[in-house]
């Protein structure tokens, strides 16, 4: 395959789209820069000499996976009552509006009772209104961050409104105003589904979009497609989640990852961190299917499609036969290894690159210091030179560094090899005699 593919790429025969979709691939697997499998080849024959000892824990994986994964009638039911909020939404504001579901609840990595996360997407409500025109109808001129503030504020005010209504129409859950960075409004409440008669605490945060690009919904949507490419994927990152949350490498209010980076670091891992990657880059594949940047979507997202093309055979080929508990072990070990303040991941490029500091967009500002002005006698303040985050992994869909809430990086690398130690001692002749293979709530702090 791979001669008849250069030919194509040299013009010598005529690329048939099956042949893309492989040319495509063939890129991706062929390329020097594309995969970094650092630690595997230390890593992987732990894995083959204790095989018996992963398959158990494997096995308490994938049974803990389908007890705490998302029912599909606590899916309907969140659906359902999204439903009922665009239709009560749509009457008080009179103006085109959409809702739409993001995040896990219909991403396929959802746990039960996990809240939703819902936007409320219209334009039209928060755009200048008469009152910021001069008399000849011209829009004041404002700087950027005064707009971003005009939005914010308009936001807000929408939101208050929206929480009136919906109070009024007693929808069984307690209604919150948010004043965060981004506004929303935070329901929660018991909730009984009427088809099954399951009750439930139902959590939803609501919040506004001025855009017509949702990253979140795209977001959502790429992370759907790779469940769909390897049934390890889901019951990994739910996984992975659990153990960065008792590891503490996932506390973004102690200046670690949030959960969504680590949905981000497992797709990389799977990308780049083996021999041969388990994901494709589906972005690069299908294009036309998910979204690139704001400025390259699909106009219509439909969470429930298939990818639009089969996928070759070479996708997702694993001769060795990685179980999840194995693929947890190598995540681990590839990070605990791992430079991230010198590397840069890209799932976009499908790829781990070096960090060019003089290009990074994402610069941060240290404290104020307090210098003397030798022209007024006078004590001023000035930053410091920028530095810049510590973390930079670059977000799929609208560039941005999911990674900036890490301050440290060294702290979190060595909760990552603290976690390989746990497993490696078993190969410790000191600790040997006295060493249980950890199982999952040695890694999670959950009973089985």
């Amino acid at each position: 395959m791979d001669e008849q593919i250069r030919k194509v790429h040299q013009g010598q025969a005529h690329m048939s789209k099956k042949h893309r979709v492989e040319f495509r691939l063939w890129q991706v697997l062929t390329s020097s820069w594309a995969r970094h499998p650092m630690g595997f080849q230390k890593a992987h024959p732990f894995t083959l000499k204790h095989r018996k000892e992963f398959e158990a824990l494997d096995k308490q994986i994938r049974d803990h996976w389908e007890s705490v994964k998302q029912p599909e009638w606590e899916y309907r039911h969140k659906v359902a009552f999204k439903n009922k909020l665009e239709r009560i939404l749509a009457d008080f504001l009179t103006r085109p509006l959409k809702l739409v579901i993001t995040g896990s609840t219909v991403s396929g990595v959802g746990t039960a009772n996990s809240d939703a996360d819902i936007v409320l997407c219209a334009p039209e409500i928060i755009y200048p209104l008469p009152r910021d025109m001069e008399d000849d109808g011209r829009l004041f001129t404002i700087s950027k961050d005064e707009m971003k503030r005009l939005f914010r504020s308009r936001i807000g005010v929408v939101l208050r409104r929206c929480k009136r209504v919906l109070d009024e129409a007693d929808l069984g859950v307690k209604i919150d105003y948010v004043d965060a960075q981004i506004p929303l409004l935070k329901m929660r409440g018991e909730t009984v589904d009427e088809v099954t008669g399951n009750t439930f605490n139902m959590e939803v945060d609501l919040s506004l979009s001025n855009e017509l690009f949702i990253s979140s919904l795209h977001n959502t949507h790429l992370i759907k497609g790779y469940t769909k490419v390897d049934e390890r994927f889901a019951p990994l990152v739910t996984l992975v989640k659990m153990w960065s949350f008792i590891s503490g490498v996932r506390d973004p209010q102690r200046r670690r990852f949030n959960s969504y980076t680590m949905t981000l670091l497992v797709i990389h891992f799977l990308q780049c961190g083996l021999p041969r990657p388990i994901l494709p880059n589906l972005q690069a594949m299908f294009s036309e299917f998910y979204a690139l940047d704001e400025n390259c979507f699909p106009e219509r997202v439909d969470l429930d499609a298939d990818i639009p093309e089969p996928l070759p055979e070479l996708i997702g080929y694993d001769p060795i036969g990685l179980s999840v508990a194995e693929l947890f072990y190598l995540f681990i070990a590839y990070y605990s290894t791992l430079d991230l303040r010198h590397n840069v991941i890209r799932i976009k490029c499908g790829r781990i690159s070096k960090r060019d500091f003089n290009n990074d967009r994402q610069p941060r500002y240290e404290p104020m210091r307090m210098v003397e002005d030798d022209d007024e006698n006078d004590i001023k303040l000035t930053p410091w030179p920028h530095r810049f985050h510590e973390v930079y992994i670059e977000d799929p869909i609208d560039e941005h560094n999911p990674g900036r809430t890490v301050d440290d990086w060294e702290i979190v690398r060595n909760a990552f090899a603290d976690t390989l130690n746990v497993f490696n001692r078993i190969d410790d002749p000191e600790q040997a005699k006295h060493f249980l293979f950890p199982d999952l709530e040695d890694l999670t702090g959950i009973k089985e």
